[in-house]
C-alpha cells in the first residue's frame, strides 16, 4: 500500500521528501502540537458553543423537527464562519508565501537549488493545508455529525423519509446516490477550496513582487470573497422563501455556486433543506453531480495557479 502511494501522489508530496519535511519543519517550529490541539478545541467551542447560542437565540426547538434539523439550524452559520474564515487565511498565506525568501534577498538563490522554485511552491502550498489542518479538521467533523444524523433519517421508518424525499423528483431510484454522491462532495468541498485559494495566493505571490500591491490585492480579495458569501445567502434565502423571480436554470447555478464556492455544501447537508432545495428546484437533485463537478474543476484550477506561479518563478 505505501508503494501504490508513492506511485499515485507525485514527488514533491512524498512524505520523505527533503523539501516537504523542511517545509513542514518549518511549520512545526511555530505551530506546536499544543497550539494545534488548542486551536482545534477553540474552534469546536465556536461550531458547538456558537451553534448552541444561534439554536437558543434563534428559539429553535428540537421537537418542532428533529435532532438532524436542530443540528444543523445550529452548526450552519458557525461552519460558515469557519469556513470563510479559513478560505481568507489560506489565501493570506500564499501571498505571504515567497514575501520572507525576497525580504532575506534568498530567494533567488533558491531558485537555483538542485530542487527549483516548483519543489519549493508545491510545498509551501502542502504547507499551507497543513497550518490550516485545525479548522479543516473542525469543519470536517461538523460535516460527519451531520452526515450521520442524516444517515439516521435515511434508515428511519423503514426508508419513509427516502420516499417521501424521492416524491419530488423524476425518478425515485436515483434519490439514494444523489445523496451518496452530496455527502462525498461535501466532504472534500472544505479542503479543496482552501487549496484553491492557498495556491491563488502563491502565484499572487511570486507575480506581484511590491509587497504593498499584493497586500492591496489581498484586501480587495478578502472583501469580495465577504461580499460573495453574504450575497450568496441572502439570495439563496430569497429563492427557497419564493421570493426569487428567476429562471430555474439561473436557480439552479445560484444553488450550485454559492454551495460549491461560499459553505461548501452545508446548505443540503441536512435532508429538510435537502428536500426544500429539491421542492423548490425541478433540477435540484442533480446539485450532487454538479458538486462534485465544481470539486473536480477546484483541483485543476488549484494545478494550474501553482504551474503557472511555478512557470513564473522559474522564468522571472
Amino acid at each position: 500500500m505505501p508503494d501504490l502511494w508513492k506511485r499515485l501522489l507525485p514527488d514533491w508530496a512524498h512524505p520523505d521528501h527533503p523539501i516537504l519535511q523542511y517545509e513542514l519543519a518549518q511549520r512545526r517550529l511555530t505551530v506546536s502540537r499544543w497550539k494545534s490541539a488548542l486551536q482545534l478545541f477553540l474552534l469546536g467551542m465556536i461550531l458547538g458553543g456558537g451553534g448552541y447560542l444561534y439554536a437558543s437565540a434563534a428559539s429553535i426547538n428540537a421537537g418542532a423537527g428533529n435532532l438532524a434539523d436542530f443540528l444543523w439550524r445550529g452548526l450552519y452559520f458557525p461552519s460558515l464562519l469557519v469556513q470563510t474564515a479559513t478560505v481568507l487565511a489560506a489565501l493570506a498565506f500564499g501571498i505571504g508565501s515567497v514575501e520572507g525568501d525576497r525580504s532575506r534577498q534568498t530567494w533567488d538563490s533558491l531558485r537555483v537549488t538542485e530542487f527549483g522554485a516548483g519543489m519549493t511552491l508545491r510545498a509551501r502550498w502542502a504547507a499551507i493545508l497543513y497550518r490550516l489542518r485545525a479548522p479543516i479538521i473542525a469543519l470536517l467533523l461538523a460535516r460527519l455529525v451531520l452526515q450521520f444524523a442524516m444517515i439516521a433519517n435515511l434508515t428511519a421508518f423503514g426508508g419513509g423519509y427516502l420516499r417521501v424525499l424521492g416524491s419530488s423528483i423524476a425518478e425515485l431510484w436515483i434519490t439514494l446516490p444523489m445523496v451518496v454522491l452530496l455527502m462525498t462532495a461535501q466532504t472534500l468541498l472544505p479542503l479543496a477550496t482552501a487549496g484553491a485559494a492557498g495556491a491563488f495566493g502563491i502565484l499572487i505571490s511570486v507575480a506581484i513582487k511590491q509587497r504593498l500591491f499584493a497586500l492591496a490585492i489581498q484586501l480587495v480579495l478578502s472583501v469580495t470573497v465577504v461580499a460573495a458569501v453574504a450575497g450568496g445567502l441572502i439570495a439563496v434565502t430569497s429563492a427557497l422563501q419564493g421570493e426569487m423571480t428567476a429562471s430555474d436554470g439561473l436557480r439552479f447555478f445560484l444553488f450550485l455556486g454559492y454551495s460549491g464556492f461560499a459553505d461548501g455544501g452545508m446548505l443540503l447537508a441536512n435532508l429538510g433543506s435537502l428536500g426544500a432545495v429539491w421542492k423548490t428546484l425541478p433540477q435540484g437533485a442533480y446539485l450532487s453531480i454538479g458538486l462534485l463537478s465544481t470539486l473536480i474543476v477546484q483541483a485543476f484550477v488549484t494545478d494550474i495557479f501553482l504551474s503557472l506561479a511555478v512557470h513564473l518563478a522559474e522564468n522571472a
